[in-house]
């Protein structure tokens, strides 16, 4: 899923190339494919309650795969729009049910490792999109149709796999309503709206900051020269789009340790001082890729990218404890139509922001600030007694 989120921002240079789009067109190649992505999970996950988790991954899968397909026979930008935005609607089914899925069938106290490694291959696949992208690019020079292609083979792929070995998910065997398969554990039973709300909003905020950075890290990376001596290694000869693919790459790999590193330091105790310390390590790391130039913005970059996904695995092991577990599909789905849909702003906020004073750097000091907001809320969860109450749980 995070391959296909991730590939218009891998490609965007050469789909602007190609279609002489500006700055501000190219950001809204982001805002095509991720506004639905967003808007499309709380959809989704009304879908994957009534109808179950296996179907939708299914679903998801094969409708990725057809449209990934068909920018073989793209011709136009408009076409690309709208390519993407059918796109983004099918990517969005994936959060709800796998995200439902996973919490269902975890209790608290290791739910946020399970994320964590969910995570890991979440961030990987972000990390993944430039890199393929980057070795499509050096073998097939402005092939980014190729690149679609590609896509859509490996989801046709994985969506017979999932058919073939996913087990359907049953209400009566749900983890939510098993005492075998969650013994001793205490679920919500109701919908708990102010945690959620607070949740909800943060995510918004770093969704946003997530968008904008992500959809032109390549772009940004380009310019660091970090990555000259691999053209020195191989002999040949690099294009620009291709070694910004291949340093955005490196730099999201760094997300997987950080997804890692959450996964394995939180308790459930700890989540809500955990998550506003995250989305507050955010602001520095944002300042600093405002300012910083030549090879410090790969290092900038690299630090960023560490710190914001750790956010993953701690708000969705959080989320679950303010939702009954036949109502988290839905949950999350609202959630990631927040994150995703309010963070589809991201990359047209920071294009205009560069076209307007010819610096599109310059936005991420105010991205920092979306973060800030983030960090803040939630710190009430701390006052309401969610510590205590996870205390007396575990006890």
């Amino acid at each position: 899923m995070h391959l296909l989120e991730q590939s218009v921002a891998s490609v965007e240079q050469v789909i602007s190339a190609d279609f002489a789009l500006s700055l501000s067109d190219s950001g809204l190649l982001g805002t095509a494919l991720r506004l639905p992505y967003g808007i499309g999970a709380f959809f989704a996950g009304l879908l994957a309650d009534r109808f179950g988790e296996k179907r939708i991954l299914v679903l998801y899968l094969f409708g990725s795969a057809i449209v990934s397909a068909s920018f073989l026979c793209t011709g136009t930008s408009s076409v690309v729009y709208s390519q993407l935005f059918v796109l983004g609607a099918f990517a969005s089914m994936y959060h709800p049910a796998g995200l439902a899925l996973l919490a269902n069938q975890t209790r608290p106290s290791e739910r946020t490792r399970a994320l964590g490694i969910h995570g890991i291959f979440g961030s990987l696949g972000i990390a993944s999109a430039p890199f393929i992208a980057g070795l499509l690019l050096t073998l097939r020079p402005g092939d980014w149709r190729g690149y679609y292609l590609l896509l859509g083979t490996l989801s046709a792929g994985l969506a017979v796999v999932i058919w073939l070995l996913l087990k359907p998910e049953t209400e009566d065997s749900a983890a939510g309503d098993d005492p075998a398969a969650l013994p001793k554990v205490s679920q919500p039973t109701t919908f708990q709206l102010w945690p959620y709300v607070l949740l909800v909003i943060g995510t918004a905020m770093s969704g946003t900051v997530y968008g904008g950075v992500l959809h032109f890290l390549p772009r940004y990376l380009k310019e660091s020269n970090a990555l000259e001596a691999l053209e020195r290694w191989t002999g040949t000869t690099i294009s620009d789009a291709a070694l910004g693919n291949y340093a955005a790459a490196l730099a999201l790999v760094c997300g997987a340790f950080g997804q890692w590193t959450a996964g394995r330091m939180a308790r459930p105790k700890t989540l809500p001082l955990l998550l506003a310390l995250v989305y507050a390590a955010n602001i520095p790391f944002l300042i600093w890729m405002t300012f910083a130039e030549g090879r410090q913005r790969l290092m900038a970059a690299c630090c960023w990218a560490f710190v914001h996904f750790m956010n993953q695995p701690l708000y969705n092991s959080l989320l679950p404890e303010f939702l009954p577990p036949r109502r988290r599909s839905v949950g999350f789905g609202f959630s990631n139509m927040m994150g995703f849909g309010v963070g589809a702003i991201g990359p047209p906020l920071v294009a205009q922001f560069g076209e307007r004073f010819a610096d599109y750097t310059l936005s991420y000091s105010g991205l920092a600030g979306l973060a800030l907001i983030a960090a803040i809320l939630p710190l009430p969860l701390l006052r309401a007694g969610f510590a205590q109450r996870e205390h007396d749980r575990d006890s």
